[in-house]
C-alpha cells in the first residue's frame, strides 16, 4: 500500500463516492460548450440592407417605379445606398451616380438568426470586425483561467477553486445577458471565460486524480463527450429562441444543481497528500471507504507517509524549467496545445462557411465530437498515447488540406468534419497525456501553462478566419500545416499508457523507463 492509487483500488476503484463526485464534474464540463460557442448564434449575422424611409413612404412607387426597381435602388449593397432626391412636382426619381453609407440604419433578415446582439448594436459594415474581436476577447479570458486560477488550484486546493469559479461563472454569465454596450459585454464575457475555464480545468483534474490508471482514459474522455452534447442544446436554443439575452440566461441554468457540489464534493486526497496534509487526507479517504462500503487497509496512512511517492517537496514549475528533459517536454506540449486549440476553434467557428444550414452544420460539428472522443479513447487504450494523438493530428491536417479543394456543400462538410473528428479526438487525448506527465504538486498549473498556449491559439483562430476575405484557402492551409507538424512532435513525448500518475519530478523523469502498473494491465488503459 505504497501509493494513493493502491488506496483507491482497495476502497472501491471507481465506486459510488467517485461517481457522485464525477457527476458534478460532468455538469461543470458540459457548461463549457454553451458558454464558449454561444456567440455563433447570439452574434450571428444574416442578410441585411440599408434602411430607407423614402421608400417606405411609397414615394418611389408613386414615381412610376416597379416594386423590384424600388427594392434594387434601396439595396445597392449591405453597406451603401444610392444618394437620391425626389422632385415633388413631377414625382420623378433623380438618381445620382454617387453612393453614400447607410444613414438610417439597417434592416435585418430573420430567416436564419432571429435576434442577435449584432443586430441590436448594429455591428455590421465598418463595425463587422467587432464580433470577431468579442470572440477573441472571450477566448483571451481563458488565459486568466489557465494561469491565475490554475495556480490557485495548486496552491490553495481544488475544492476552493471549484467553488469560487462556479459561483463567479454563474454571476458573470447572468450579468452579461443585461449588457447595454459591446464593451461591457466583452468585459463580462472575459470574466465568464476566465472562471468557466478555471472550473472546467479543476473539474478535469479532480476527475483524473480520483481515478485509477485503468479508469483514467474513460473518465477524461466522457467529459469531452458531455462537452459535445452541448452543441445540440446550443443549436436548439439558437433555432427557437427569439432573444439573445434569454439565450445567455438559459446557459446559466445548469449552475443550479452545481450548488449541491459544495456539500457533496471534497478536496482531492491526492493533492492533500502531495502537500503532506495527512490528517485531512485521512478524513476524506475514510469517507470514501465508508461511502463505498469498503474496509480500509491497516496502516495505510503510515505507509503513504513513508513512501517517497507522496514526498513531493519543493516541486514547482521552475524545477521543470531547470531540467532539460522536462523543459523539452513542456515546449513540445506548449506547441501541441496551441495547435489543438487553434485548429479546433478555427473549424468549430467556421461552420457557417461550409455551404449548408448553420444549425445543421453546427449539430454535425457536435455530433462528430461524440464518436471522435470514443475513438480517441479506444486508440489510446489500444495503441498508447503517442501513436493515438500523433496519428490523429496528422490525419486531421491532411483532411484540412482536402477541404481546400472540395466544392461547397456536402463534400466540403465531409472533409471538414473529418478534420474536426481527428482534432477533437487528439484534443481529448492531449489532456489525459499531459495530466499523466506532470507530477501532482504542479499538475493543474502544468496543464494550465499548456492551456495558455492553447488559449493563444483560440484567440488567433477567429482572427485568422478574417483572412478568408483576401484568400479563402489561407485559414485551412494554416490549420493543416500546423496540425501535421504538431502530430510529428508528439512522438518525442514519453509514453504513459498504463503507468501510475507521477507524484514527484523524479517520477516524471522516469516515465520512459518505468514499466506499466500491475493494476493498469487488467484493462490496459
Amino acid at each position: 500500500m505504497k501509493t494513493f492509487d493502491d488506496v483507491l483500488q482497495a476502497t472501491g476503484s471507481f465506486d459510488w463516492y467517485q461517481w457522485r463526485t464525477y457527476f458534478f464534474m460532468c455538469i461543470a464540463t458540459f457548461l463549457g460548450c454553451p458558454l464558449t460557442f454561444t456567440q455563433v448564434f447570439t452574434g450571428g449575422t444574416g442578410e441585411f440592407w440599408c434602411e430607407s424611409s423614402k421608400f417606405q413612404t411609397g414615394e418611389c412607387l408613386d414615381s412610376n417605379k416597379t416594386s423590384t426597381e424600388c427594392e434594387r435602388l434601396g439595396q445597392l449593397a449591405s453597406c451603401m445606398s444610392y444618394n437620391f432626391t425626389f422632385d415633388e412636382d413631377e414625382k420623378q426619381l433623380q438618381e445620382y451616380v454617387k453612393t453614400m453609407p447607410c444613414e438610417e440604419g439597417w434592416v435585418f433578415d430573420h430567416s436564419v438568426y432571429r435576434n442577435t446582439f449584432t443586430e441590436e448594436w448594429e455591428l455590421v459594415c465598418d463595425k463587422s470586425a467587432v464580433t470577431n474581436v468579442l470572440q477573441s476577447v472571450y477566448l483571451s479570458g481563458f488565459l486568466v483561467g489557465c494561469t491565475l486560477l490554475a495556480f490557485m488550484s495548486d496552491r490553495f486546493g481544488r475544492y476552493p477553486t471549484l467553488v469560487v469559479c462556479g459561483a463567479m461563472t454563474c454571476l458573470s454569465t447572468l450579468a452579461s445577458a443585461a449588457s447595454p454596450h459591446p464593451i461591457v459585454f466583452g468585459a463580462l464575457r472575459f470574466c465568464v471565460a476566465a472562471f468557466s475555464y478555471g472550473l472546467s480545468l479543476t473539474s478535469f483534474v479532480i476527475s483524473t486524480e480520483m481515478a485509477t490508471p485503468s479508469m483514467r482514459v474513460y473518465v477524461g474522455t466522457f467529459l469531452w463527450i458531455l462537452f459535445a452534447i452541448g452543441y445540440f442544446v446550443l443549436a436548439a436554443l439558437g433555432k427557437y429562441l427569439n432573444s439573445w439575452r434569454l439565450f445567455i440566461l438559459l446557459t446559466a441554468a445548469p449552475f443550479i444543481p452545481m450548488i449541491l457540489a459544495i456539500v457533496y464534493v471534497d478536496e482531492s486526497p491526492r493533492w492533500l497528500l502531495s502537500k503532506e496534509r495527512y490528517k485531512d487526507a485521512d478524513k476524506i479517504i475514510q469517507k470514501i471507504a465508508r461511502t463505498n462500503r469498503k474496509p480500509l487497509p491497516l496502516n495505510y496512512l503510515t505507509n503513504l507517509e513513508e513512501s517517497k511517492d507522496v514526498a513531493a517537496k519543493g516541486g514547482n514549475m521552475l524545477d521543470v524549467l531547470r531540467n532539460p528533459v522536462l523543459r523539452l517536454y513542456l515546449l513540445n506540449l506548449l506547441y501541441n496545445w496551441f495547435v489543438q486549440s487553434f485548429v479546433y476553434y478555427g473549424l468549430s467557428l467556421s461552420t457557417s462557411s461550409l455551404g449548408v444550414d448553420v444549425f445543421i452544420a453546427f449539430c454535425i460539428s457536435g455530433a462528430v465530437e461524440i464518436p471522435s472522443c470514443i475513438f480517441g479513447a479506444f486508440t489510446m487504450v489500444k495503441f498508447g498515447r503517442k501513436i493515438s494523438t500523433g496519428g490523429l493530428m496528422i490525419f486531421g491536417g491532411l483532411a484540412c488540406f482536402a477541404t481546400i479543394f472540395a466544392p461547397l456543400g456536402p463534400v466540403r462538410v465531409t472533409f471538414a468534419m473529418l478534420g474536426k473528428f481527428a482534432i477533437t479526438a487528439s484534443f481529448s487525448n492531449i489532456y489525459v497525456h499531459t495530466a499523466e506527465i506532470f507530477p501532482t504538486p504542479m499538475r493543474v498549473f502544468g496543464i494550465g501553462t499548456c492551456s495558455v498556449a492553447a488559449r493563444v491559439g483560440g484567440i488567433i483562430a477567429p482572427l485568422i478566419l478574417v483572412f478568408e476575405k483576401f484568400w479563402a484557402s489561407l485559414p485551412l492551409i494554416m490549420f493543416a500545416s500546423s496540425s501535421i507538424l504538431a502530430g510529428l512532435l508528439v512522438f518525442f513525448l514519453p509514453e504513459t499508457k498504463g503507468k501510475l500518475m507521477p507524484d514527484t519530478i523524479e517520477d516524471s523523469l522516469n516515465l520512459k523507463t518505468i514499466p506499466r502498473s500491475k493494476e493498469a494491465n487488467a484493462p490496459k488503459a
